[in-house]
């Protein structure tokens, strides 16, 4: 469910981006920026120019979603109860087709447990997840998955194994975030 929503204004100008994660069981947050042309409305505007105006954090409401549509509906909801007055005109949602690259580091005060690499595009419904143990190769585990179903999900379905012992699953708290790449 992790996801990043533009929001194009009816002249083309991005006019806010919503980015939606889910880094800790139970647990929902968003970040927007909503942006300012930098050219007035009478100016011709050929490259579509905008600048960061406002930045805010979003602290959601866990939900579990049955389809990407229901999630669409809720995304739309959301900006406009953030953002409607503002908002003139009709505008576009649009998701990135372009797979995203999250990267975890998992480590505790026992040192570093792996790496943890989420390849994912919401709109394809598409997430493959691969852990690289620091321990051994042969721990090494590899998940594919959907879009409904959160980050932090599939990460604590990793069997994390050290010194022959049981194997046990990641906490999220041992893992930090990287920033993403597109």
């Amino acid at each position: 469910m992790d996801r990043t929503l533009k929001v194009y204004s009816s002249t083309q100008h991005l006019f806010a981006e919503f980015t939606f994660s889910y880094d800790h069981a139970r647990q929902a947050s968003g970040h927007y920026t909503e942006y300012r042309r930098l050219y007035n409305d009478d100016e011709e505007d050929e490259n579509k120019s905008v600048y960061p105006g406002m930045e805010k954090d979003l602290y959601l409401t866990l939900r579990q979603f049955n389809s990407i549509e229901e999630i669409k509906a809720h995304d739309i909801e959301l900006v406009k109860k953030e953002l409607g007055r503002q908002m003139k005109g009709e505008y576009t949602y649009v998701y990135d087709p372009t797979p995203v690259l999250l990267r975890y580091v998992a480590e505790n005060h026992l040192g570093c447990i792996g790496m943890v690499n989420i390849l994912f595009s919401f709109i394809d419904n598409t997430k493959e997840v691969k852990f690289l143990s620091a321990a051994n190769p042969r721990y090494d585990y590899e998940i594919s998955s959907n879009s409904l179903e959160t980050n932090i999900s599939c990460i604590l379905r990793i069997p994390v194994y050290a010194d022959r012992s049981e194997p046990r699953e990641l906490s999220s708290h041992d893992l930090k975030k990287l920033p993403p790449w597109y």
